[in-house]
């Protein structure tokens, strides 16, 4: 798997991104484009039952936690995640 390697990374504005757009555009922004494409899924599978709301803040809160990383001068996985739970989704790891 590929390293992400961003040190000008904002955790805030992905996490922002990420709440505003379904969850997609802060991994985009991250090079994480699997996880986009997962998320942008889930949002609207999960908006078809009533919870796809949640999607946005799941990933948000996973975004901010990536970029933090990021911003300490750390690298990450393409397919790496900030909460545990979200390996277990096809998608996500």
């Amino acid at each position: 798997m590929g390293q992400i390697s961003k040190s000008d990374a904002n955790p805030i504005l992905l996490a922002v991104l990420n709440l505003v757009t379904g969850g997609c555009v802060g991994y985009f922004l991250m090079g994480q484009q699997k996880k986009a494409i997962a998320s942008i899924i889930y949002f609207f599978i999960g908006f078809c039952f009533g919870i796809g709301l949640l999607v946005p803040l799941i990933t948000a809160y996973d975004a901010y936690l990536l970029g933090q990383k990021l911003a300490n001068g750390e690298t990450i996985e393409d397919n790496e995640n900030g909460l545990g739970f979200l390996s277990s989704l096809p998608g996500f790891s």
